[in-house]
């Protein structure tokens, strides 16, 4: 059943506006952006920890580069802050492997299906996380993409709370059977682009993709011409196996951080830049690094070591 008493914050991005703000108080926007989204994500646990029947499990989704892993570690502090015993789960780690994924048309895997997941495994985890309070759960090795011989075994007290994220979390294969009393869902994505006036600056999708073009380049050695090819399929994969299933979430956080394109410039223009005009993407770089051009500048250095946007620049006080 859709909730549709769900709702998330919104604000004033108009580029104007933002701009002014990183000219005259950079620091000022920066750490309000941040307490906002900190407050959003404070609410959301005081409302779970108020539910009928105290719900266990928290299954958090979103779209790629929408920051589910910040945001999943900040629930979890927000829990711990109320003496809750959390634990955080990946889904990640439940991935099969790249030989056990199918192929798109063009040969490439799809590791955006639901079936790139060992589906069985995670539903079996869920189970007897909720009925023993005990489970082993693999270890993904990215930089092989097939599964480690690590395991992590993971134990939750009486009153403890699972945080389960992943880009398939809301589908329903995996809650299937749960007690809605001991299940809740959250729904995290760009929710809003910039615009000068009427006219988009930066959409919700690109706010995303240049975030992930830095995470990539920068952290997981991507070359940046592969990441853009791939892009097209990250999207089509999220129009089929994650937004149908966004409307299901008991609550929608919206994750841009307002100041964001003022910060990845720097970053991600030079990224954009090595891309060679003989690539079929040029132009989409080229669009691209004009738009963050227009942005005023702020140093990463004002950026919290807690912030989301870590999960993208670096430097956070968060593992990855």
């Amino acid at each position: 059943m859709m909730n549709y008493l769900n709702t998330y914050r919104r604000y004033a991005c108009d580029i104007g506006r933002i701009n002014e703000e990183a000219k005259t108080n950079a620091e000022a926007l920066v750490n309000l952006t941040e307490e906002l989204y900190t407050h959003d994500l404070r609410w959301i646990v005081e409302q779970v920890l108020k539910s009928e029947g105290h719900h266990h499990v928290i299954l958090l989704s979103g779209p790629s580069s929408s920051g589910k892993t910040t945001t999943s570690k900040k629930l979890c502090d927000e829990f711990m802050k109320h003496g809750i015993d959390v634990q955080l789960i990946s889904m990640d780690n439940f991935y099969l492997g790249e030989d056990y994924v199918k192929r798109l048309p063009n040969g490439k895997p799809d590791f955006e299906s639901v079936e790139a997941l060992d589906i069985p495994l995670i539903k079996e985890s869920i189970d007897k996380l909720s009925t023993t309070g005990e489970c082993v759960i693999p270890v993904y090795d990215f930089s092989r993409s097939c599964r480690s011989d690590k395991t992590r075994t993971v134990k939750l007290g009486k009153d403890s709370v699972i945080v389960m994220e992943g880009i398939h979390a809301l589908n329903p294969i995996f809650s299937a059977g749960q007690s809605k009393a001991k299940v809740m869902k959250i729904y995290t994505a760009v929710k809003q682009g910039i615009k000068n006036n009427e006219d988009y600056v930066l959409t919700n999708r690109e706010i995303r993709f240049i975030r992930r073009l830095v995470r990539d380049y920068h952290f997981r050695k991507v070359d940046p011409e592969y990441m853009i090819s791939m892009w097209d399929t990250v999207v089509e994969g999220e129009k089929k196996y994650i937004r149908p299933f966004r409307y299901t979430s008991d609550f929608t956080i919206n994750s841009i951080h307002i100041y964001e394109p003022c910060v990845l410039k720097s970053l991600a223009i030079p990224i954009l830049e090595s891309i060679s005009a003989s690539n079929m993407n040029y132009d989409f770089a080229c669009r691209i690094s004009e738009a963050l051009d227009r942005f005023e500048t702020i140093d990463s250095s004002l950026v919290p070591e807690n912030s989301l946007l870590r999960e993208f620049i670096g430097g956070g006080c968060y593992s990855y």
